[in-house]
């Protein structure tokens, strides 16, 4: 017998279509904050990586601001936010190659192009502290190299954030595959042993009809044939994978468990 998943199904309501215009704002609100973060990839970065430069150069303010700088503080800050964001941008759009290859390609490519970014960080900041800070200072030697640690650390550590998170979510879609497969194959088994019981059952009660008949027990015979009849309606007009309701379920057992009773 072929046994099916007994679901009742409701017809779709939008609530949003009949609701008011405050409630349906609402319910789009809710549906919005019931979205995982992660769902739309895209839209995660940017929030991510507005929030994070953002939160950079409100600390560079707060940092000037309190050793008593000039007001050209502020277009420091804004300047090497920018320079920031922009680098960061070029290294995602880098990295999201990257993660595709060999381990042994993708941390070695990763820390050098770390080391550039850094290096060209650190030589827009050494320019921007001279021009709008302190005219005329320019850092050299152990000075410069100490400004490229501070910025590397920095671009590291959006790095390592960057390629746990997107490794993160591989992992997730991997796992996700993978149930997905699993329900396949599980599908598929059922299937096959459908196939398999459905014309061993026919044959067998066939025969236990046939023997009715030579016997002469017609009214057990028609009895038989009644049954057989509307469970094999059911199995031919229902396809495997539709959905059926819980008393067509329970009919179609009583059929089946009726005819193999018949039989014996």
């Amino acid at each position: 017998m072929a046994t099916k998943s007994a679901r009742l199904t409701l017809p779709a309501i939008d609530a949003s279509a009949s609701a008011p215009p405050s409630e349906a704002a609402s319910a789009g609100l809710l549906s919005l904050r019931e979205q995982p973060f992660f769902a739309d990839k895209n839209r995660a970065f940017w929030i991510l990586q507005t929030a994070g430069w953002t939160g950079f150069f409100m600390l560079r303010t707060l940092n000037l601001f309190a050793n008593a700088k000039g007001p050209t503080f502020i277009v420091h800050a804004l300047l090497l936010t920018a320079t920031g964001y922009s680098l960061t941008l070029l290294m995602a759009s880098l990295f999201r190659r990257l993660i595709q290859m060999k381990p042994i390609v993708t941390w070695a490519t990763s820390v050098t192009v770390v080391l550039l970014a850094s290096a060209a960080f650190s030589a827009i900041e050494s320019w921007s502290h001279a021009t709008f800070l302190n005219p005329g200072a320019m850092p050299v030697g152990i000075e410069y190299f100490g400004a490229i640690l501070l910025d590397f650390a920095l671009l590291a550590a959006w790095s390592a954030l960057y390629y746990s998170i997107n490794y993160y979510l591989l992992l997730e879609e991997q796992a996700d595959r993978m149930v997905r497969l699993e329900h396949q194959a599980n599908a598929a088994q059922l299937a096959m042993l459908r196939y398999q019981l459905n014309p061993h059952f026919l044959f067998n009660t066939l025969n236990s009809i046939s023997t009715l008949v030579l016997l002469k027990q017609t009214e057990r015979a028609n009895a038989m044939l009644s049954r057989l009849s509307s469970f094999l309606r059911y199995t031919l007009v229902n396809e495997s994978a539709a959905q059926v309701t819980l008393s067509q379920e329970i009919e179609t057992l009583k059929l089946y468990l009726e005819i193999e009773k018949m039989r014996f």
